[in-house]
């Protein structure tokens, strides 16, 4: 059990709230029960689970602990005070992952000469606000959308309010 919040890798969770250390590491938090159930469904990886069973509500949390496990992710539980340091959230549901950020590249997108002619692209410009972000990813994905296209970020897709804004989305678009 990871009790210490002087812990390395309790520190390194709580880095990885700056932007520049989630771009340089090419990591990101996923925190939250259902963003975590959005990422394995898709079958996005996740390379560690963190829980706490102090905050969990009996509503799947452990299913999905052994769901992640399964998968492959290192899976470890933690004292609330950890957990409390790691978590961005004022009342956390006591589930935290850590994944690799995909690449986000134009050369990273699909070739357009596969698959459908039918396509929805949302172009984001100068998007400021991470929530926003995250609503946008969510309304797409709600109409069935493609993928979003950011010019001139400002806001990070991999950021932990633009995660939780998007409901999930941001793992399957």
């Amino acid at each position: 059990m990871l009790t210490s919040v002087n812990n390395p890798r309790v520190k390194d969770v709580v880095r990885l709230r700056n932007r520049r250390h989630r771009e340089r590491e090419r990591r990101f938090v996923i925190e939250g029960k259902r963003e975590l159930a959005y990422a394995i469904d898709a079958g996005f990886p996740v390379s560690a689970l963190y829980h706490c069973a102090e905050f969990h509500a009996d509503r799947g949390e452990a299913d999905l602990v052994r769901r992640f496990a399964t998968a492959g992710a290192t899976c470890e539980e933690t004292s609330a005070e950890a957990f409390r340091k790691m978590s961005y959230r004022r009342t956390p549901d006591g589930l935290l992952g850590v994944a690799e950020a995909p690449a986000l590249t134009l050369d990273a997108l699909p070739d357009a000469s596969e698959g459908t002619d039918e396509a929805l692209w949302l172009v984001a410009v100068g998007i400021e606000k991470p929530g926003n972000l995250g609503a946008m990813l969510r309304s797409l994905d709600a109409a069935g959308g493609t993928g979003l296209l950011i010019a001139d970020a400002v806001a990070d897709v991999f950021n932990p309010n633009a995660v939780r804004a998007s409901v999930g989305a941001v793992f399957g678009l």
